[in-house]
């Protein structure tokens, strides 16, 4: 067992005020930050600082950046100012073939802990309040918990754990045995911009429809129109923003549509053109709360690339493999999305055409 006390670990309490450290059993480095969305023509060695200073930078985009440690049998990935390897979709994506483990710290949102193994979130909780679990074995880490500091009876809204993430990584180290010294972030370390888009997570599993009627013909359409609704609703919504032309988008659409696969390479034309998208998206809603910066985009401007990243995440959403979960997602834009891309009269000819196809099944 490790043999490591709450003393070792309080660095933790200083490290940021928004973090997430990421375990992976197994894997390299490298192999690490491409899992998390690592972009391949970004890798360099940093320093956390100047990872901060991109984060923070209009200019460079307002990148989120990782970074991968080599603790041994275990990787650890540093998001010194994020949170994406604490999302369930992409924890699960992480952990295939594997083992991976997730402590998240968040001062303005909620903190979490998260165990997945082969694609399967074991065991997931808030750590403030740890008797509130869920996954596939909630009860799982019992022990653990309870050797860590996380009380796993403790369910009152008025009982809770104070600076639950510190504790939180103590259960990760018990868990696989390693844990980072303070020092070991000094430095210069492998790094990279990440955009889970290119990384294999799947679709966020609260975005898409919430009218019930449409709920239910997304869960009896076939297979074959749930791929044609999703890639049809894809070029509708390219047609709408004018990048209806953009090179290889017509194309990626079409073979997913035919049920074959497709991967987008993050340097291919059609890679680039989405993470320029998902970038000028980043920075029309992270300029609104930088005072100097908010100026360097105008209103317009701003709408303009704000549906440009609405339809980035519906594009990623049509690819995926999974007809249902592709579906999905890909009709969040014209279900919830904002007006410019919601369509009363399109919306209800996606309905008939789930429905239409669906009892002729």
């Amino acid at each position: 067992m490790l043999n490591v006390s709450y003393d070792d670990i309080k660095w933790a309490e200083s490290f940021n005020e928004i973090y997430c450290f990421t375990f992976l059993k197994g894997v390299e480095e490298t192999e690490a930050l491409l899992r998390l969305g690592g972009l391949q023509d970004t890798f360099h060695r940093r320093t956390l600082q100047e990872a901060s200073e991109m984060y923070a930078s209009y200019e460079a985009g307002y990148a989120n950046v990782a970074f991968a440690l080599d603790l041994g049998a275990w990787t650890i990935l540093i998001e010194p100012d994020g949170y994406q390897g604490s999302l369930i979709e992409l924890l699960k994506a992480l952990s295939r073939g594997t083992e991976a483990v997730s402590v998240q710290r968040h001062d303005y949102a909620d903190h979490g802990f998260g165990y997945a193994v082969d694609g399967t979130l074991v065991t997931g909780f808030e750590p403030t309040w740890p008797g509130r679990r869920w996954g596939s074995e909630p009860d799982r880490l019992l022990g653990k918990m309870r050797t860590a500091g996380l009380d796993p009876d403790l369910d009152d809204e008025d009982d809770f754990v104070s600076r639950a993430y510190v504790p939180a990584l103590l259960l990760a180290g018990l868990i696989t045995g390693v844990l980072p010294h303070r020092d070991a972030f000094s430095g210069r370390l492998l790094s990279a911009e990440i955009e889970p888009w290119f990384s294999a997570a799947e679709p966020w599993l609260g975005h898409g429809p919430t009218n019930p009627e449409m709920i239910a013909a997304l869960d009896a359409a076939p297979p074959h129109v749930l791929r044609s609704v999703a890639a049809r609703e894809a070029m509708r919504l390219a047609s709408v923003l004018g990048v209806d032309g953009t090179p290889g988008l017509a194309e990626a659409v079409a073979a997913t549509e035919r049920g074959e696969p497709v991967e987008v390479s993050p340097t291919s034309e059609l890679g680039m053109r989405v993470r320029s998208w998902l970038t000028r998206s980043r920075q029309a809603a992270r300029s609104l709360n930088a005072p100097f910066d908010r100026s360097k985009m105008s209103d317009d401007e701003r709408t303009e690339v704000s549906l440009l990243g609405w339809f980035a995440e519906a594009l990623r959403a049509a690819l995926w493999p999974e007809p249902h979960a592709a579906a999905r997602a890909a009709l969040r834009p014209l279900t919830q999305g904002p007006p410019g891309l919601r369509d009363p009269a399109q919306e209800s000819a996606v309905l008939h055409a789930l429905r239409g196809d669906a009892n002729q099944t």
